[in-house]
């Protein structure tokens, strides 16, 4: 599209010499100029101080026949072309794509002084020993930028949200520890409620109080989440939003938008504080202070409540060929896809099992297995019986 400084410099060739308008039904006379009908009518009317001379042009002198007035259609034609290419430029050039300052159309980027500048501004003197860009070419970069912001934006979401789903699953099993630490305590006490009612009552009470803290932090650390993932996905919308609109609206404030998203911090919460997990090994250690009389039935209690977490690691030497073991061999998966495994006497190839890769020499040990199938999800609580001491155990 033509510039309004091109269109003004167009209009300003097909005025009329006489009256200084736009030519109106312009003619040509002998001498080659054009004027406008009417203009020159009323020129010639104008008597001149010899009768019977013929007029002269106003421009060059030149005597003209005053019937002798020829119609230039194509001049005509160029003046409507003129006048429809200003009312076009009139209306196609926004106040948004034009420079305030000269109204001219803007196709320039300033690197140094991250200005977007129009023809006029670009050969203005203080720019011009700058670093020059069309606008399309000098939001490529930016555009860049912007893709790799929103892939580590999105990237660290994402561990986030795996932090939130492992710690929640985490806090359920320790709602389940402390309601079954509950059962257990209930029904030793039964037996001896009248003796050690108050006891049970103290127990109780601490395990309420750990089962209470435990979903005060499990709220804690939803909220604090909540607000980091919706602290990542509002700079993600900035920039997805950025990003699609035009390049003189994406090159506005573009350098510190994107050094507010690569400045970020994410904070990486933890759902179970140590101090929380502390009181729930330390449990069992309040069973203590019972009466020396009542000692069977403390060691039966402590029995009850104190074990070590068994830490179980999938043996891959074991494992049925359809089984897929994760890379800390925590986790094994079922795959209709027979792996192709090496060949060994301990490898089952019937049923489809694993075995634990160390097995437990001693003492009480209790594990969480949870199970995934079709239609169906759920967890349980395995203790190793003393039968079980010292051998390995399938997952």
């Amino acid at each position: 599209m033509a510039s309004a400084a091109s269109v003004t410099s167009l209009a300003d060739e097909v005025n009329c010499p006489i009256c200084q308008g736009t030519l109106r039904e312009p003619v040509t006379i002998d001498c080659g100029h054009n004027f406008c009908r009417g203009c020159l009518t009323r020129y010639c009317e104008i008597p001149g101080p010899d009768l019977e001379e013929s007029p002269t042009c106003p421009l060059c002198k030149e005597p003209f026949r005053p019937g002798s007035f020829r119609p230039n259609w194509q001049l005509a034609n160029v003046v409507e072309n003129i006048e429809r290419l200003q009312l076009v430029s009139t209306l196609g050039l926004g106040e948004e794509d034009a420079c305030q300052e000269h109204g001219e159309k803007i196709y320039f980027f300033c690197e140094d002084d991250e200005m977007q500048l129009c023809v006029v501004c670009r050969a203005a003197g203080e720019h011009a020993a700058h670093t020059m860009r069309f606008l399309e070419d000098a939001a490529a970069p930016y555009r860049e930028q912007i893709h790799k912001c929103l892939k580590c934006l999105r990237k660290e979401r994402e561990e986030i949200q795996e932090i939130q789903s492992r710690e929640n699953k985490r806090m359920q099993v320790l709602l389940t520890q402390v309601s079954t630490k509950r059962q257990q305590v209930i029904s030793e006490f039964a037996h001896l409620r009248k003796f050690l009612e108050e006891q049970q009552s103290i127990l109780l009470a601490q395990l309420e109080s750990l089962d209470g803290d435990i979903l005060k932090q499990q709220d804690e650390f939803d909220f604090l989440v909540a607000g980091e993932i919706c602290r990542f996905s509002a700079l993600i919308e900035e920039l997805e939003e950025k990003n699609e609109r035009p390049a003189r609206e994406l090159l506005t404030d573009i350098r510190s938008t994107l050094i507010r998203c690569e400045t970020r911090k994410c904070r990486k919460p933890v759902a179970v504080s140590p101090e929380l997990g502390q009181r729930i090994r330390d449990f069992p250690q309040q069973a203590l202070p019972l009466q020396r009389e009542m000692k069977m039935f403390l060691e039966k209690l402590h029995f009850e409540l104190d074990y070590e977490p068994a830490h179980i690691s999938l043996d891959p030497q074991t494992s049925h060929p359809k089984l897929l073991l994760s890379e800390d061999r925590q986790r094994a998966q079922f795959s209709y896809k027979w792996q192709n495994s090496p060949d060994n006497p301990q490898r089952f190839d019937r049923a489809t099992c694993v075995l634990a890769h160390t097995g437990i020499t001693g003492g009480r040990h209790t594990w969480v297995w949870m199970a995934r199938v079709p239609g169906y999800s759920g967890c349980c609580q395995l203790s190793s019986p003393p039968s079980l001491l010292g051998t390995k155990v399938a997952a």
